[in-house]
């Protein structure tokens, strides 16, 4: 396959989901899965010697992390692809995580590192039969990382680094099939919004509709609020079930309004808070312009409110959601 790459995008896109699906041909021994987090280093990432009394004697035997592990698949059949699946690539310091395997991304026409190193903890793992201590990432060695654009990240990702993998965008459109088409019915529950508090002509449209509105409203420099595009979200942000999103559809009041519930627990316990905190934030947009209505002055204010009173603000309603109720349907 011949990948050193990077799937990254805003939150919720399905980076992961991704993975998932490009890879689902290839059976679990082939793919080895790790989440990056600040505390992950290069002992967990390669190995490290650790002490073993197996025999009766204390002795320190090199354990392998699973990049090494990782390696030796490869290395025992070069003609069958093995996959290094590095989650929240950007959370931890990769530098720190990737030390002198560093070296080892350089890939020459063939796919195969340009330049070894020497380790001979990592060699006797991969190649027990080798004379060298040299390692090379063979052609058959595939790295593919997710990075979340929004995760602020703990440690900075350093050029060097970077251009060392392709980059590929994971869009915040909704997903689509083969022929390109949306589709319309995954994870794209209906939902309504309040435009006043008596609660008498709801809008009601779609997941799909509402957050892709959102994130128009989110970027937009003359009348939205003119952040970067690490602010949106994608389709999975949320993650309603096929259950939930066919009954909210239902005509039996009773299993929409069920359905309506959860949907609403949803958007009140997971999305609000990272709209409050890390979208609308607490500064002064450019231009003035504000997510959540002039009523709401705290995050205690839009919880108990959201579901039973207006909390999106005019600009979004008149200007963003409104002309945008039916962009997709179910």
């Amino acid at each position: 396959m011949h990948e050193q790459l990077i799937l990254f995008g805003a939150p919720g896109t399905g980076k992961s989901y991704e993975v998932k699906q490009r890879l689902s041909t290839y059976g679990d021994e082939k793919k080895f899965r790790i989440t990056i987090h600040p505390e992950y280093s290069y002992t967990d990432f390669v190995g490290q010697l650790l002490p073993d009394n197996s025999t009766g004697t204390t002795l320190f035997k090199f354990v392998p992390g699973p990049f090494t592990l990782a390696l030796k698949e490869a290395y025992s059949d070069r003609a069958k692809d093995v996959f290094l699946i590095l989650e929240e690539l950007s959370r931890g310091n990769v530098s720190a995580i990737f030390g002198d395997i560093f070296q080892l991304l350089d890939r020459d026409e063939h796919f195969i590192s340009r330049f070894p190193i020497r380790n001979n903890d990592i060699s006797i793992i991969v190649d027990p039969t080798s004379t060298s201590d040299e390692i090379v990432l063979p052609s058959n060695f595939n790295i593919i990382c997710t990075v979340n654009m929004n995760d602020q990240n703990v440690f900075p990702m350093d050029t060097a680094f970077k251009r060392r993998f392709e980059w590929e965008y994971v869009s915040t459109l909704p997903a689509v099939d083969a022929a390109g088409n949306v589709r319309s019915t995954l994870n794209n529950p209906k939902i309504t919004v309040a435009v006043n508090n008596t609660r008498s002509s709801d809008l009601v449209t779609n997941w799909h509709s509402f957050y892709t509105a959102m994130n128009d409203f989110i970027t937009d420099k003359a009348n939205g609020l003119g952040k970067k595009e690490d602010r949106q979200v994608g389709q999975f942000f949320l993650d309603f079930g096929d259950a939930v999103t066919i009954d909210s559809y239902s005509t039996t009041q009773l299993t929409a309004d069920a359905a309506k519930k959860h949907i609403d627990s949803k958007l009140r316990n997971k999305l609000l808070i990272y709209l409050w905190q890390d979208v609308e934030g607490y500064g002064i947009t450019r231009n003035g312009k504000k997510l959540f209505d002039v009523s709401i002055n705290s995050y205690g204010d839009l919880y108990s409110k959201f579901g039973n009173e207006k909390v999106f603000s005019d600009d979004f309603l008149n200007d963003f959601l409104i002309p945008n109720l039916n962009r997709y349907t179910y």
